[in-house]
């Protein structure tokens, strides 16, 4: 492989490889805040949150996971995450003292690489949509 190759597939790698760890991390989450018996319902009950705003959450979890693996709207599905993620690390610290905050840094921190890389995306997007809506 020449230096040229391996830099292509760093870049490929670099730029799929945290979209994927989220995907894995956002599917079975996203999925488990929708059965009324998980651990999801339990500490969305205890925070006091009503359960629509669970089922929400599973939602935009899922809808950013899709986005992620689309490609092209990857930049939104990171968007997504980060929102979601300081939302989890608000209600840990407003509801806890910040005892469980950790948990959102590792998702919070790779949905912002993922957020850097495809930045560019965010930026085509708007222009798509402008060109459309003229």
């Amino acid at each position: 492989m020449t230096r040229t190759q391996l830099i292509k597939a760093a870049r490929v790698i670099g730029t799929w490889l945290p979209a994927i760890l989220l995907v894995l991390i956002f599917v079975p989450q996203g999925l488990a805040k929708f059965d009324d018996s998980s651990g999801w319902a339990r500490a969305f009950r205890f925070w006091g949150y009503p359960d629509w705003f669970r089922i929400t959450i599973g939602v935009l979890e899922l809808l950013a996971a899709l986005l992620l693996i689309s490609g092209r709207a990857a930049v939104l599905g990171a968007m997504t995450i980060m929102v979601v993620m300081l939302g989890g690390m608000a209600t840990h610290l407003i509801f806890e003292g910040g005892k469980h905050m950790t948990s959102e840094v590792v998702p919070l921190t790779l949905a912002t690489i993922v957020f850097v890389i495809r930045r560019k995306q965010l930026l085509s997007l708007f222009r798509r949509k402008a060109t459309l809506n003229s």
